[in-house]
């Protein structure tokens, strides 16, 4: 029966110590709800517009609730528009940061070019004989024609006698050739050397003028041939019609190879320069790439030959290629599309393109200081390359920068400022009221 008691008694005894564990730990915890309800709230944000603000709880036109912004959150700290940003509310609104570091900054420069004929392979073709065309050989325009093939037959009374006048001096230079007078003999040979230039100067060519002093037989007709391999671009004579010296006959142009005219942008010129390679691509078949480098830059804006007018309108300055083109499959007016890769910056502070916001007056970059609170922060920014920006001053590698949501960043830092001026205001003391003279007082 003691035994009994004496279990009771210490059952009792266990539950006593426990109750009293139970109130002293509840009492210990208590403050902790206490300090979570002294949490303040300051405003509610619009979620889809951080700069819309309400100082009481809201919906927007969707019908989300403005989010509440706690004092903890935004914080004042030592900087101006430095925010402080819970790690849940960063995960909520999608922001990323990357590492600033350097390398060297690479763009690609894409214009288009068109295809034209190399300067020093255009040949037009005349006569220096007035004359009638005898035979027309080359009838129709856009015929390719080889180097030396004949293009037509003129028949010119001036030349037939300039073959006579040939013939009479080499047959003089026969007559005196044993002659014991050295005088005699030389006068013959001025003769024929004279005679013969006339005939050079006509485009006689050496060959036929030796066969004709082996014939001793006079040609009636001249025959021009083509001075080049390339296709008739131009005809400008008819057979039976009558032609004056230096009248154009034909426009060959030989386009074996060809020049590609393109157009950079004034502000892409530091970047490039003679002997750059370039890919260059028709726009009818992107599996021919063809692979040119720049010959020449040339030192005006606007086309090819300088134009006072031209040059202040037009903002491009033209570029030169020079492909081969063997197997004509380049035509002359055809466009390509161009694409030079240039170093704009080497070892370079450099930020991806996104972190930059520009206000129009200044550019800057939100900085993630890694303890939950940014910056932002005024840079002095430089060349642009694809997808990253070179900063000359502001940031140092090893930084944080926010790629994403900066601008979300942005608006909650000018938001701070502006509520932090307006308690600045707040806290001016009041101007002395103006003395007003008492009622009814007369001057």
């Amino acid at each position: 029966m003691r035994r009994s008691l004496t279990y009771i008694l210490l059952i009792a005894a266990g539950v006593m110590l426990g109750g009293a564990g139970a109130w002293f730990y509840a009492s210990k915890k208590q403050p902790e709800p206490q300090a979570r309800q002294a949490r303040k709230i300051l405003f509610y944000r619009n979620p889809m517009n951080p700069e819309v603000t309400s100082p009481v709880p809201l919906k927007d036109d969707m019908g989300m609730d403005y989010a509440p912004v706690y004092e903890d959150e935004a914080a004042e700290t030592d900087k101006e528009g430095v925010v402080r940003i819970s790690p849940e509310r960063i995960q909520r609104i999608g922001v990323q940061s990357e590492e600033v570091g350097r390398q060297d900054l690479k763009r690609v420069i894409r214009t288009v070019g068109r295809v034209a004929p190399v300067e020093d392979k255009i040949y037009v073709i005349n006569a220096k004989i007035a004359g009638w065309v005898e035979k027309l050989y080359l009838n129709r325009t856009d015929q390719m024609v080889k180097k030396g093939e004949p293009l037509l037959e003129l028949f010119s009374p001036d030349l037939t006698s300039a073959q006579e006048e040939y013939l009479l001096a080499l047959k003089s230079l026969d007559a005196v050739r044993e002659s014991p007078y050295p005088e005699v003999k030389k006068g013959a040979e001025s003769l024929v050397e004279a005679a013969r230039k006339r005939l050079k100067y006509w485009d006689i060519s050496d060959d036929q003028i030796a066969r004709l002093g082996e014939t001793g037989k006079i040609k009636r007709t001249m025959t021009i041939m083509a001075p080049a391999e390339g296709s008739v671009t131009e005809k400008m004579v008819s057979e039976g019609q009558m032609i004056e010296p230096g009248e154009p006959l034909f426009k060959i142009i030989d386009h074996s190879s060809v020049w590609v005219y393109g157009e950079v942008y004034e502000y892409e010129m530091p970047y490039i320069a003679i002997g750059q390679g370039a890919a260059l691509t028709p726009s009818y078949s992107p599996a021919d790439v063809y692979s040119g480098r720049i010959e020449h830059i040339y030192s005006h804006l606007g086309s090819t030959s300088y134009s006072p007018d031209e040059g202040t309108e037009v903002r491009t300055a033209k570029v030169r290629f020079e492909l081969q083109n063997a197997n004509h499959r380049l035509k002359l007016g055809m466009y390509l599309n161009v694409e030079i890769s240039v170093v704009v910056a080497t070892n370079a502070v450099a930020v991806p393109d996104s972190s930059v916001i520009d206000t129009g007056t200044r550019q800057i970059v939100i900085v993630d200081r890694r303890d939950g609170t940014f910056e932002p922060r005024e840079i002095t920014p430089g060349a642009k390359a694809d997808n990253f920006h070179e900063i000359k001053e502001g940031i140092e590698p090893g930084e944080w920068v926010v790629s994403t949501a900066n601008f979300l960043l942005d608006s909650e830092s000018n938001l701070k400022a502006a509520i932090k001026g307006m308690g600045a205001q707040k806290e001016r003391p009041a101007e002395a009221p103006e003395t007003k003279a008492p009622a009814g007082h007369s001057h």
